[in-house]
């Protein structure tokens, strides 16, 4: 299949959360002559943008309901849609987003139900398995920092020259916990740097220490700041990493910060750390009290040990036209490959390397090799 109209609909499902293209991306798109591009009425509005400002980019794009942004050949969203706007997919359309394949099953059984070609930019990878399409060093710095002014208030000598050193603990070892060890120590050195006021001490855990609860407790017993950069697949999703009963050993002031923000599922996924809840862009600190507590815990979870949290399910989203910036330079070579190839004779081992990784992040590849 070979694709002739391209649609951007609005994110509307994600409160605050600002992730529409600017018109750079579509003054790059003009070479594709061929292409029409439709853009849902009020696209860029968010930052400010009209549609005078995106037809100086690129004078062929036209401006349509939602419902038209969903019929086109290719649609492409940062964030995923609520369910009812999936539904407005037209069957064999392809679709362009944070599939999160793994874990939200709903959306793999519509694109099943409605022979949807999707490609999933969080699974997009190099040959090695790392991850491309994503913005790990604008996602956990905004956390971080986030929970270090949460710590701020909760921990009275955070400016003594006297007190030991904070200490972050991350759970994980992959590209969201090392950019966050990077994060950590570039807001340690703002703070500190240069006062003879003891820093932050950075620890990361592996599996082969998170799996044992006498490794964790002396390590809770002293933490500060505790961060879930995990990434988990399979049946890690439906047992927690840290067990509430664990969070108990942390010290009352202690920060909880969730990168990874895994959520509780109707299929038994439950949170890394169990017993916490999501937050979001509009509300990211969570305190013990949230009202989020009574409405998001599945029934049998424990939420007894709580510590305020910052969580958000769009951390770049914080900087929001960094991050659109960034995601622009990436998605250009992915969109080469679907505006001038047939989307079905797409080779998992062709020469060109954005071509096998749109492979990897399909659908068919996930269905075929991984579920």
């Amino acid at each position: 299949m070979l694709i002739k109209t391209l649609g951007f609909p609005k994110i509307t499902n994600f409160a605050g959360d600002i992730r529409e293209f600017l018109p750079s991306l579509f003054e790059y798109l003009r070479q594709y002559d061929e292409c029409k591009i439709y853009l849902e009425k009020g696209y860029g509005t968010g930052f400010g943008l009209k549609s005078a400002d995106y037809l100086k980019a690129n004078n062929k794009i036209e401006f349509v309901s939602t419902e038209d942004t969903f019929k086109k050949d290719l649609v492409v969203i940062l964030k995923m849609p609520d369910m009812e706007k999936l539904e407005l997919l037209r069957d064999r359309n392809i679709f362009f987003s944070m599939c999160h394949f793994p874990t939200q099953t709903k959306n793999v059984e519509l694109f099943k139900r409605k022979n949807i070609q999707a490609f999933s930019m969080d699974s997009i990878t190099d040959d090695y398995g790392i991850r491309l399409f994503v913005d790990y060093f604008r996602t956990s710095y905004n956390a971080c920092k986030m929970a270090f002014k949460e710590l701020e208030k909760t921990m009275k000598n955070m400016y003594s020259k006297n007190r030991k050193p904070i200490n972050a603990v991350i759970v994980g070892v992959g590209g969201a916990a090392q950019k966050a060890a990077r994060a950590l120590e570039i807001i340690g050195d703002n703070a500190f740097l240069g006062k003879d006021i003891p820093g932050i001490l950075i620890k990361m855990l592996p599996k082969t220490i998170t799996y044992d609860e006498s490794l964790m407790i002396p390590i809770l017993t002293d933490t500060d700041i505790l961060i879930d950069a995990s990434r988990r697949t399979g049946n890690d999703l439906k047992k927690p990493i840290i067990k509430n009963e664990l969070l108990g050993y942390m010290p009352k002031h202690a920060i909880i910060c969730d990168i990874s923000l895994d959520c509780y599922s109707d299929d038994g996924q439950v949170k890394p750390f169990e017993g916490t809840v999501c937050g979001s862009l509009s509300k990211p600190v969570i305190y013990p009290d949230d009202h989020r507590y009574d409405i998001q815990l599945p029934e049998g979870i424990s939420s007894k040990n709580r510590r305020i949290t910052v969580g958000c399910d769009a951390w770049p989203g914080i900087t929001p036209k960094e991050s659109i910036l960034h995601y622009e330079n990436i998605i250009k070579d992915y969109l080469t490959i679907l505006l001038t190839k047939d989307i079905d004779n797409l080779e998992k081992n062709s020469n060109n390397p954005f071509e096998r990784a749109l492979y990897r992040s399909s659908l068919k590849d996930y269905l075929e090799t991984k579920h």
